[in-house]
């Protein structure tokens, strides 16, 4: 079993400069650090360039077994020593395994819109731990689809791939360069805009909303624009108390997730 010992190395290089949006940008490759993101990326037959093991950090059984039998379907699987690992990792204490996996877009078209649909999206968004965060609570409260407007960060930056424990690999996310498409789309599918502010004339509790819909996500520093906060059919604001004005966006995403999902199941 050859195991890569040199920082140095040609393909240890490459790894490494995944970590800069522009290698992945050009690439359309990502590092995948960590055992859940990386079984979440297999789970979703993510197409993988390398599985990346360091055998004297990696104890996980279950990670074993999975690098094994993702090996005998003919997935290629790089061994590195511990140092080399670190070289690329983002942990304090790496657990050895990583991946470099093919970042995955759909287009609007290919979401799939029904009678009971909930679009997420975000405008401006720049924390990829805050994107992260989201596109977890996208998957678990059943969302339909993250979309990524104008200068919103990369979702297959590590730090929003860690963020997003590998639900970035689960849920089906669309970038768009401008708001116009989204709007058009949403007119001919008939799917309700949900603009959110804290500064919104309404609650959300307090709100009549329906499905098809898409919740307007602002950027963490200047929320939605005033224009899109016109042309949204309705104008929601979470409920606060307390001193703070406001919440995370991550937060407050998962929130109005939450109200929508149980609104739709109840």
């Amino acid at each position: 079993m050859q195991i890569i010992t040199s920082r140095q190395n040609s393909t240890v290089k490459d790894i490494r400069k995944l970590l800069r949006r522009k290698a992945r940008k050009k690439t359309g490759l990502c590092l995948v650090e960590g055992i859940q993101a990386v079984l979440c990326a297999l789970e979703n037959r993510v197409p993988l360039q390398w599985i990346v093991v360091a055998p004297d950090l990696l104890t996980s059984k279950v990670a074993k077994e999975a690098v094994a039998a993702a090996e005998e379907r003919g997935e290629q699987v790089l061994r590195v020593s511990p140092d080399v690992f670190a070289s690329f990792s983002s942990r304090d204490a790496p657990n050895g395994l990583a991946a470099v996996a093919r970042a995955q877009y759909v287009s609007l078209n290919e979401l799939p819109i029904g009678p009971a649909t909930v679009l997420t999206v975000l405008f401006d968004v720049s924390d990829p731990g805050n994107l992260g965060t989201i596109a977890r609570s996208v998957d678990a409260m059943g969302s339909d689809g993250l979309i990524l407007v104008g200068k919103t960060t990369d979702p297959y930056d590590p730090k929003a791939i860690r963020a997003s424990v590998g639900t970035v690999f689960r849920v089906p996310i669309v970038r768009l360069p401008a708001e116009d498409t989204l709007l058009s789309f949403a007119r001919r599918r008939d799917i309700q805009l949900i603009a959110t502010s804290a500064h919104a004339p309404s609650e959300l509790d307090g709100v009549r909303l329906r499905t098809p819909c898409a919740v307007l996500m602002g950027s963490e520093r200047e929320g939605l624009s005033s224009q899109l906060l016109r042309t949204a059919d309705v104008q929601v604001r979470i409920p606060m108390g307390g001193g703070a004005s406001s919440l995370n966006l991550a937060v407050a995403s998962g929130i109005i997730l939450y109200e929508l999902r149980r609104r739709i199941t109840s």
